[in-house]
């Protein structure tokens, strides 16, 4: 049973790698690469106020679309061969593959959904610097390495697990997240004060660009 929740970890590490190394890093650097096409989905997504039609498109269709359901599909069949010996690990890395698609479309074709339930990758694209913010499912990992970035307090999680908690129990989890990672949340507090600075002041950083 423990092998699901590790699993959950593992595909939110995992989500938090690809998506600043493979996504961002590595196409800004490579203009032909296939996983350009990321950078063009941030565009879109910014001059649409969050939405992005291409998620109504079948992967066959859409470039994006393909290389992110053909990543999921090659995370599961990687993980396959562990059924045999971890079959809740392998049932948790299958559930977290599904996750990430069923959140990911669905914030992108009701951006009121993904304020309200995803605050994290709305803050990915919409706040002044779209270089922070990399988990999509639960915010798990830019807390755990200092990225999340807070853009709007109102609609942000009221805990680093990214659920809705009752008060007893959120009060001693964030008070033993802080107590464990100290330094992670000293970036934290200077991201978040950095992007109101930079929202105050109308400074944009452009992604292509960057």
């Amino acid at each position: 049973m423990l092998g699901f929740p590790v699993a959950l970890l593992t595909v939110n590490a995992f989500e938090w790698y690809a998506h600043r190394v493979w996504l961002h890093e590595y196409p800004r650097k490579n203009r032909n690469s296939p996983f350009f096409s990321h950078i063009r989905h941030h565009k879109n997504v910014r001059l649409n106020a969050f939405a992005d039609d291409a998620y109504n498109d079948s992967m066959l269709k859409n470039n994006e679309i393909f290389f992110e359901q053909t990543t999921l599909i090659g995370l599961c069949a990687v993980f396959t061969p562990t059924a045999a010996v971890a079959p809740f690990f392998t049932l948790g890395i299958y559930y977290g593959a599904w996750q990430y698609w069923r959140k990911h479309s669905r914030a992108h074709l009701d951006p009121q959904w993904a304020k309200a339930n995803v605050p994290w990758h709305y803050d990915h694209h919409m706040n002044t610097n779209q270089d922070a913010n990399w988990c999509v499912t639960r915010p798990w990992f830019d807390y755990i390495m200092g990225t999340r970035v807070i853009g709007d307090e109102t609609t942000a999680e009221s805990n680093p697990l990214g659920m809705d908690l009752p008060q007893w129990l959120e009060k001693p989890v964030n008070k033993i997240a802080r107590r464990f990672l100290p330094k992670a949340f000293a970036r934290l507090d200077e991201n978040r004060a950095t992007e109101h600075a930079r929202k105050q002041s109308g400074e944009i950083v452009d992604i292509a660009a960057a």
